[in-house]
């Protein structure tokens, strides 16, 4: 018999066929939406409350207390409700209202921060507001997906195998936390040195260097570097657009039939890139959660128009794409 916590992992990949991809070149997707919550982050969760059980850290019955953006409540909730825990989730007001049901839907607690820290983004209030919890219930566990070594290393020893049994030049992946994308690339380049990770941002994050400023993606990003961001593990890095990282969620689903979270539409854009402006012939990209997480937000044409962002169309992506090749090769020829 098997429980809902054997069925997170070994998610399809599928090659992507589309006019945007180089001739000759190929672009695959690792499709993590076929996790149970329909996001990498089942994976996460499942490390880290193995992890904390077996150091004891995590009490049978305990509580366990974290910030998420969205996807990591989610698993948190499912595992705890599955596993007997009790969960706390802290949001921000960033986070979507089917997440909010969610979460509930679970049996979870869920506490929001409503003032933003000093760089403007939530995410550093949202710890705090985690610290603030813990002293009062100090028998609580937080799992700190930021800082916490157990996010890579169970994707260093678990998830990393996964992708082992692909032929491809280059992994690519979105940093926040850092966690999965920097256990997967050293689990890979422990077994394949020749294997390249490129590790894509969006733009106003600061984890790839630079200042924070707000921008719309949720789950992707971060206003400083964690401590799980592993830089000497990333070959090549590509910063990406609110823009364009939605118009390529947008374009995947109407084209492909891909409904893909913004962190998604990120990478694979990032991932284009990469294949337009060098010579890396194949790519594996992580595609970490499902759009049904922002059919009321990305896919909705208000709240895109309210937000001021103009969906791009595949003639336009290919336009950007071409003139980012050209300005690539103009640099190279000044080199």
């Amino acid at each position: 018999m098997l429980n809902i916590v054997d069925s997170i992992g070994c998610t399809p990949v599928l090659e992507l066929r589309h006019p945007l991809v180089p001739k000759n070149k190929k672009l695959f997707l690792k499709l993590e939406q076929f996790n149970p919550n329909l996001s990498i982050k089942d994976r996460t969760a499942l490390g880290l409350i193995q992890y904390a059980l077996k150091a004891g850290k995590l009490q049978p019955g305990g509580r366990i207390i974290e910030s998420t953006s969205g996807n990591l409540g989610k698993s948190l909730a499912m595992l705890g409700a599955a596993l007997g825990f009790g969960v706390t989730v802290v949001v921000d007001p960033k986070v979507s209202s089917s997440a909010l049901n969610w979460y509930k839907a679970y049996g979870a607690n869920v506490d929001m921060v409503t003032e933003p820290d000093q760089s403007g983004g939530y995410q550093q209030s949202r710890i705090a507001r985690v610290k603030q919890l813990l002293k009062l219930e100090p028998t609580a566990y937080w799992p700190n997906q930021y800082d916490n070594p157990d996010n890579p290393d169970y994707h260093c020893e678990t998830t990393a195998k996964e992708f082992l049994q692909y032929d491809y030049d280059v992994l690519a992946g979105c940093v926040s936390t850092g966690g999965h994308l920097s256990g997967i690339a050293k689990g890979l380049k422990s077994h394949n040195p020749n294997i390249k990770v490129l590790a894509c941002d969006v733009k106003g994050s600061a984890v790839l260097g630079g200042s924070f400023s707000p921008y719309l993606l949720n789950g992707v990003g971060l206003a400083w570097r964690s401590s799980n961001t592993h830089l000497e593990y990333f070959d090549y890095t590509v910063i990406v657009e609110d823009k364009h990282a939605i118009s390529m969620c947008r374009l995947l689903a109407r084209e492909c039939g891909l409904l893909l979270g913004g962190s998604a539409g990120l990478v694979a854009f990032a991932a284009l890139q990469l294949l337009h402006t060098s010579d890396v012939n194949s790519i594996l990209a992580i595609m970490p959660d499902s759009g049904t997480n922002y059919l009321d937000t990305l896919y909705d044409d208000n709240w895109v128009r309210e937000k001021g962002i103009v969906i791009q169309d595949t003639v336009k992506l290919r336009k950007f794409l071409s003139a980012t090749t050209d300005a690539q090769q103009e640099r190279m020829a000044h080199a």
